[in-house]
């Protein structure tokens, strides 16, 4: 029987990840890239061999190294996660309790977005004439029309969108099946973009060229740069942010933190009340004292 080592049960620990778990392909591409990192830094340990020491001594790595609180808790994640697979799918007996492992917290982040006005110049940058910046004006107008992730934008197909019920039903943030909803200008710029294609392949967002395939984030990281640089805006503009903008706009515009969660896939509403609700108050608050207080 094979010996059982970080290195060795990382393949069989990801694919159950992404069919039991439902895990995001990018969080697999994060987890594979981490797991590697931790058999460099300690060694390709036997699962049953790894101890206390071995994680206190990984930490005492990642620190000293002053890697982000984001990248060293993945990298915890990561550990933690295949001791648990282990222990629980694989029946290994530990000399580790994995639930004792403890992931450095998240720093909450100040919410990036886009103003109105910097939306248009984005937009207005973008040259429809050829087909990719067609593509890609309608990519930015989904992601802006229907708050979702990039994962869940690239995920749809032509015949999963419902023109007169304005919405699709997808496979969003852990396997969850959901609704997006689209707004009048996403649809416009779906039925614009599509009226071009002259192929039978399912994918909303496809590749250019004689053999399609469907389009990856990866693939888009140079559009978003260049198109930032075009429109002179001096904020990182990614999909993300343009979700953030979406939902950020909705709570400007006096959304109810109930309807926000239940638009961006939220598992929790304190989520959105955290990130959205709590910014556009604090926006109001300014609102207020430049409004209220003169003499």
């Amino acid at each position: 029987m094979e010996t059982k080592t970080i290195k060795n049960t990382t393949e069989e620990f990801l694919s159950w990840l992404q069919v039991e778990r439902r895990f995001a392909q990018s969080s697999i591409v994060s987890y594979r890239s981490r797991l590697k990192c931790i058999v460099r830094d300690i060694g390709d340990i036997e699962i049953i061999n790894i101890t206390t020491e071995h994680i206190f001594k990984l930490k005492s790595i990642l620190y000293e190294r002053e890697n982000s609180e984001v990248f060293t808790g993945v990298v915890m994640a990561a550990i933690k996660g295949l001791l648990l697979y282990s222990r629980d799918q694989l029946k290994i007996p530990l000399q580790i309790d994995p639930t004792t492992i403890t992931i450095p917290k998240r720093k909450k982040k100040e919410v990036v977005y886009l103003t109105v006005e910097e939306i248009n110049r984005f937009r207005d940058s973008i040259d429809i004439s050829k087909n990719c910046g067609l593509r890609f004006r309608t990519l930015i107008e989904v992601l802006l029309g229907t708050a979702c992730r990039i994962s869940e934008c690239l995920s749809l197909n032509r015949d999963s969108i419902s023109l007169i019920e304005k919405e699709a039903r997808i496979i969003g943030k852990g396997g969850k099946q959901r609704v997006l909803y689209f707004n009048d200008e996403s649809l416009y710029w779906i039925d614009k973009y599509l009226k071009t294609r002259t192929d039978k392949f399912p994918s909303l967002f496809i590749t250019t060229g004689e053999t399609p395939k469907r389009l990856t984030n990866q693939d888009l990281s140079r559009y978003f740069k260049r198109q930032r640089l075009l429109a002179g805006i001096s904020k990182k503009v990614t999909p993300h942010i343009c979700r953030h903008t979406a939902a950020t706009t909705m709570a400007m515009n006096n959304c109810s933190a109930i309807f926000i969660k239940e638009i961006l896939g939220h598992s929790r509403l304190q989520t959105s009340i955290d990130y959205y609700i709590s910014l556009a108050d604090k926006q109001k608050v300014k609102q207020a004292h430049q409004t209220f207080l003169v003499y």
